[in-house]
């Protein structure tokens, strides 16, 4: 039985909150490790094998069948994890957190967001790979847990952030990774068929996403007018804002017309016309923008005109339709389109333009199996397929590339090389006058997984290098 109470702890004159962690992955000497679990079998074999290093003590819950003088069971094991959260950080709670969700778009609109934010803000998503290795042994995910987000934020550089945007996946839903979380303003993308590998159905991936809109979890909803963007405005009760393209939305869209790399959209809010040009790229963009700038607005922080001069000198996100200029009036747009949605989308945003539509494509291993015929079916689209590796990670590589290769139809153009950077370099070899090549999957990723390795890998770079070379 521990003789030591939380009191001692944080009342001790070495206290520190750097030594407070949240996994075993990070235990150094004196730290203070606060454990829970969903399964007592996995909390009792963590905090047995924590017991082996050299920590200072280990705050669990009374479930806990182990005891020993360096663990501290208490009953209110939630409420004593959210204190040592205002501890790390305090008034956390007064900071204003936005929440987006959705299968496709999530990370372009939140980093257009904390673009249009006037304080100093926050985005943690897909893209964000690095930021959280100052503080955590963990892997990156794209929601990382709420302790490390706070921890994060209770570091002295980064004291004077006042907004968070997050990136929120289903699993982190279904994994109550941000419980104890209140968000302000959560937007929802859209959705189409993904991770059937962890979620089974559309309606399982559904309800993990609809927890974001609970009471308890968000304040507002602001959504896209769709079937599945409506259906979520109807299941929840909290407050809501909507956009599309009929006048009984909240943003009214008007019209909307691309060139040049530049939308110029004309919308109505509350009565009022505006009309805007705005830097972006890909053929959801738009869409993303205006959840952005609505999120921000429907916060009661800024006020629209602000927002709509930030809004014109906005930047994309690396990885998201990002175009490469090449030679006799050819482009290459690298994209991380990875679901049959998002492939069909950037497919049909290019094929009007370009006399010859070359697409490269592989898909990830150990993820959702049921969609790989399916992407493979939405590249038919194309003029000529080259079916390569994304991240093998423990799969094999021929069964991967078979899986996509049963959507695709026979008489197509396909060349299959797993090699992803010979893939890349026949693609860019084959273009002729005004075509383009569509490098999709990866987007911003700089490594590539293997079943026993990773190796550093960026689409950019081989495509870069490549042109260097061959100018």
């Amino acid at each position: 039985m521990s003789s030591l109470s939380i009191e001692d702890l944080t009342s001790s004159k070495d206290f520190n909150t750097n030594k407070i962690i949240n996994s075993t992955l990070d235990i150094s000497k004196n730290s203070i490790l606060l454990l829970n679990h969903k399964s007592l079998k996995k909390l009792n074999k963590l905090i047995s094998e924590s017991l082996e290093h050299k920590l200072k003590a280990i705050i669990t819950t009374k479930d806990c069948s182990i005891s020993d003088e360096k663990i501290i069971k208490v009953n209110n094991y939630d409420q004593v994890y959210r204190d040592f959260l205002e501890k790390i950080c305090p008034n956390f709670e007064n900071k204003t957190f936005y929440g987006i969700t959705g299968t496709n778009g999530k990370t372009t609109t939140g980093f257009y967001l904390n673009q249009l934010i006037i304080s100093k803000s926050l985005f943690i998503g897909t893209t964000e790979a690095d930021v959280f290795k100052k503080i955590t042994n963990e892997a990156h995910l794209t929601t990382p847990k709420l302790f490390n987000i706070i921890k994060f934020l209770g570091l002295k550089e980064n004291s004077d952030i006042n907004d968070i945007v997050l990136e929120v996946s289903s699993h982190a839903l279904d994994q109550e990774r941000i419980k104890n979380l209140k968000f302000k303003v959560s937007g929802f993308t859209n959705l189409s068929q993904d991770h059937f590998d962890y979620h089974k159905t559309i309606e399982n991936y559904f309800d993990s996403k609809l927890k974001l809109f609970s009471n308890d979890i968000s304040e507002k909803l602001v959504y896209i007018e769709s079937e599945w963007g409506n259906k979520v405005n109807s299941l929840t009760n909290i407050s809501s804002f909507s956009i599309g393209m009929n006048k009984t939305n909240n943003l009214y869209i008007k019209n909307i017309n691309f060139a040049k790399e530049k939308y110029n959209i004309n919308f109505e809010i509350e009565g009022r016309d505006y009309d805007i040009t705005v830097p972006l790229s890909g053929p959801k963009s738009h869409l993303n923008y205006l959840l952005a700038l609505s999120m921000a607005y429907f916060s009661e922080k800024y006020d629209l005109e602000s927002l709509l001069e930030a809004s014109i000198s906005l930047k994309n996100p690396k990885g998201r339709y990002e175009i490469i200029k090449y030679k006799n009036n050819n482009e290459i747009i690298i994209d991380f389109a990875h679901t049959p949605e998002s492939i069909t989308q950037v497919i049909n945003s290019v094929k009007n333009k370009y006399s010859k539509v070359i697409v490269i494509l592989g898909a990830g291993g150990g993820r959702d199996k049921e969609k790989r015929p399916l992407m493979g079916n939405a590249t038919n689209l194309a003029d000529k397929i080259i079916v390569t590796n994304d991240n093998p990670r423990h799969e094999d590589e021929q069964e991967i590339a078979k899986d996509i290769l049963k959507g695709i139809e026979l008489n197509k153009d396909t060349t299959l090389i797993l090699n992803r950077k010979e893939a890349i370099i026949e693609g860019i070899n084959n273009l002729e006058k005004d075509s383009v090549l569509l490098i999709l999957g990866k987007g911003h990723e700089s490594i590539q997984e293997f079943k026993d390795t990773s190796i550093e890998f960026s689409d950019q770079n081989i495509v870069n290098e490549h042109i260097k070379e061959n100018l």
